[in-house]
């Protein structure tokens, strides 16, 4: 596996996906610059907000319609003249899509921490440490989701899907049922971590949404999630690819 991961890595060496890793996160810092200058105490919030509410989604979209864009131009033959599993190659470039959220959210907590100091902006340090972790393991579902509709559908129905369960999430993240709806699972976890509701304004002490104990039951349903989504997806692929000519 770690030979794929390496393979995913050269693959995107001189592409958007590599670049938007940066890209992203820096979006997000000049948009909460933006929208909060003149303003205390918002800074990091409206960054942390931002990302996971809009541009984290829509990054892991544009992210796997490229990747796929790069195999149907060769008509995936990179992946099907190997001796591997194809099952195995395609989970490894789910993979590697989650080290690349992983390294962006790496980024959004130094520029949130860097820019909420400068700004006096008080989200919690070790929360918004424990949140680079809880983020990427809560957005891994929508990779083999987006892969499905990006090579099923196009990159159009993506970025609708992603708006759609980014609005829905956003709704459904402050009620009890939270839990159904998989995009409402961050925005709900986060909150006693950054101390910043789903709808980005800062939480005050007594708010029920701080609550502790949904994190671990929403890493978990995450996880679920992540791992029927992957099932599903990889099942699809291996009959999809039978079809495959090079």
């Amino acid at each position: 596996m770690i030979n794929i991961l390496k393979a995913e890595y050269k693959k995107t060496r001189n592409t958007m996906e590599r670049r938007g890793i940066v890209l992203f996160p820096v979006a997000v810092f000049a948009l909460a610059f933006v929208l909060t200058l003149g303003m205390t105490e918002s800074y990091a919030e409206s960054v942390w907000n931002w990302w996971y509410v809009l541009m984290l989604p829509g990054m892991i979209a544009v992210f796997c319609y490229l990747s796929l864009s790069r195999e149907k131009k060769t008509k995936y033959c990179h992946m099907m003249t190997l001796p591997e599993d194809k099952g195995k190659l395609m989970l490894g470039k789910i993979l590697y899509m989650g080290c690349a959220i992983l390294v962006s959210n790496v980024i959004i907590f130094a520029g949130a921490f860097v820019g909420g100091t400068l700004l006096t902006t008080s989200v919690p340090v070790g929360g918004a440490v424990a949140s680079v972790f809880v983020l990427t393991i809560s957005e891994l579902w929508q990779i083999p989701l987006f892969l499905f509709l990006g090579e099923r559908f196009g990159m159009v129905s993506e970025l609708l899907v992603c708006v759609f369960l980014s609005i829905g999430g956003i709704v459904a993240a402050s009620s009890e049922k939270w839990f159904i709806l998989p995009s409402a699972i961050p925005g709900r976890i986060l909150c006693p971590l950054l101390h910043v509701l789903p709808n980005g304004i800062k939480a005050e002490v007594g708010d029920p949404l701080l609550n502790t104990a949904v994190i671990l039951p929403g890493i978990g349903i995450s996880v679920i999630w992540f791992g029927i989504a992957t099932t599903l997806f990889l099942y699809w692929f291996r009959k999809f690819e039978v079809n495959q000519k090079c």
